[in-house]
């Protein structure tokens, strides 16, 4: 345990490792995965708020370090940080058969999000912290598109990050048909089709197509759907920010299917 201000030692860059920087992000951490603690750096200013977890840090002999805000930002590689910063072991991605069998598990309503071409991490973490509010219980890509989560994105998930799964698929298309066979329904999501969102009920079981920022989703993988839904508006504008329109089918497929749980904060 070190509580000097100067002598806090840098986050490490190995990969199974991630830093975890924010408030909710890292009260996230600590409810839900304390064992994958390594160590945890906090200013002056918080040490009361977490004082909890200074608490269980010296208690399982867990290092902890007192730091100022110009040195956690070099630690957090950002000026985000918050006041605080755990570095933990990294959760790592769930592979294909591994998604075939928690998916085929769940029997109620379940909603899951293929993001194809999802790249930008502020973009990745707020569809996380949707996917945790609407209980989306995993979040799949293909091998090489699927981004791994960034600090950056794990702050702005809120905490999400530790409600919600990564699925990393070697071969996405036979996952795919393999969910296909187990009643999930393939629904794109586009700007230039005139089918609405709200035209139908959604499907108790679905897979959200979610394109990439700047081209959407690709035609290929568009051609493959079971159907491709858009979100009605004025046109003004020609699509909507991706994480804003990923919550907008979310919170559809709640409002039919689910309509119970909490209530976020806003």
């Amino acid at each position: 345990m070190n509580q000097s201000p100067i002598r806090a030692r840098g986050a490490s860059s190995n990969p199974s490792e991630m830093r975890v920087y924010g408030v909710n992000a890292c009260t996230a951490v600590w409810q839900q995965r304390a064992a994958s603690i390594i160590r945890v750096y906090v200013t002056k200013e918080l040490m009361t708020q977490f004082g909890p977890l200074l608490k269980w840090c010296a208690k399982h002999k867990k290092a902890y370090h007192v730091v100022d805000d110009e040195a956690l930002a070099k630690i957090a590689q950002s000026v985000h940080h918050e006041g605080v910063l755990i570095l933990a072991q990294a959760q790592q991605p769930l592979g294909d058969n591994e998604c075939l069998d928690i998916l085929s598990s769940r029997r109620q309503p379940t909603v899951v999000l293929y993001l194809d071409g999802v790249q930008n991490p502020h973009n990745v973490g707020a569809i996380v912290r949707l996917a945790a509010h609407f209980d989306v219980p995993m979040i799949l890509g293909a091998e090489g598109e699927l981004p791994r989560l960034t600090p950056a994105a794990a702050r702005i998930a809120e905490g999400g990050i530790e409600h919600v799964q990564l699925a990393i698929l070697k071969k996405p298309k036979a996952v795919i048909t393999e969910l296909k066979a187990l009643g999930f329904k393939l629904i794109g999501t586009s700007s230039h089709v005139k089918d609405s969102i709200y035209a139908s009920p959604l499907p108790e079981r679905c897979i959200f197509v979610i394109g990439g920022e700047v081209e959407g989703a690709s035609g290929r993988l568009l051609a493959f759907c079971d159907e491709v839904r858009a979100i009605p508006g004025t046109g003004h504008v020609e699509s909507l920010n991706v994480a804003a329109a990923t919550g907008i089918f979310l919170a559809e497929f709640w409002r039919g299917h689910r309509q119970t749980g909490g209530t976020a904060k806003l």
